[in-house]
């Protein structure tokens, strides 16, 4: 009679559907895109919301969606509605975390600067949350709004394919992976071989030390071809100015060494 009922058991379990993928079940597959706002200075600061845009297939993990690292000078969070249970978090620095950092936000100079978060388009309505480290080492809350994937707010037009994607090498799955993408800026239409090979370069030199060596399978590495119309980027010390792609340039901060873009939604897109 055990013998009967543990087989039973058993036939019911192999013909029991298998439970939904938790990932499918709470998020579409998709990703969505949060631009925003973030101004201010040394002593004051300030977040905005721009806009919600749909982008194409989610390729981050789909298992890790909580970051419990601890890192980062602020935090994002997406928090659903109906459980009020965090379903995405990630810690990041920010280039306004720098600028409040210079001598400019020191002495009152307001800036603004264009920011995103990318996290998977969720089902229902969602909170998303901005923290920021305080010197205690918690996140207090910063910005906070309700964000609803259905709205017809949120900017649905395709995202046109821009610029040459050519791998380097790619070890698995992006769920599964760290995914970099080595982005050319100021390569000329006549330098696409030039650009391949320093982003080749490039990539040697990264997993030549560790841990990164041990670690090479880990990862997948692409190189983006944006062809420039000229040869180059900013440098505005050296009285060199180009409009490129991504726009990049040096004396970020007014710091000769340093070459950032301002150009967020750009870089985006």
């Amino acid at each position: 009679m055990t013998k009967s009922i543990l087989g039973l058991i058993l036939a019911l379990a192999l013909q029991s559907p298998a439970p939904a993928d938790p990932f499918d079940a709470r998020f579409t597959g998709r990703t969505l895109r949060f631009d925003y706002f973030h101004s201010g200075t040394a002593r004051e600061e300030h977040v905005s919301l721009d806009s919600l845009r749909l982008e194409r297939e989610w390729p981050g993990s789909r298992s890790h969606l909580i970051d419990e690292t601890n890192l980062g000078k602020y935090l994002f969070e997406v928090i659903d509605l109906g459980t009020n249970r965090t379903v995405y978090s990630r810690g990041f620095a920010s280039i306004y975390g720098e600028w409040e950092t210079t001598g400019e936000a020191a002495g009152g100079v307001w800036r603004t600067f264009h920011e995103s978060m990318r996290f998977p388009e969720p089902r229902g309505k969602v909170q998303l949350v901005l923290k920021k480290r305080a010197p205690d080492g918690s996140f207090r809350e910063i910005f906070s709004t309700v964000a609803d994937p259905a709205s017809r707010f949120v900017d649905r037009s395709p995202v046109p394919p821009v610029g040459t994607v050519f791998p380097i090498f790619e070890s698995g799955p992006a769920a599964t992976r760290v995914d970099l993408l080595i982005l050319g800026d100021g390569y000329a239409a006549d330098e696409q071989e030039k650009l391949r090979a320093d982003v080749k370069r490039l990539t040697e030199a990264l997993f030549a030390v560790e841990p990164f060596k041990r670690h090479r399978g880990d990862f997948n590495v692409r190189g983006l071809a944006l062809p420039s119309p000229a040869s180059g980027v900013t440098d505005p010390r050296r009285q060199i100015w180009r409009k490129t792609p991504a726009g990049l340039a040096y004396n970020a901060f007014d710091s000769e060494r340093y070459m950032l873009t301002f150009e967020n939604e750009a870089l985006r897109e």
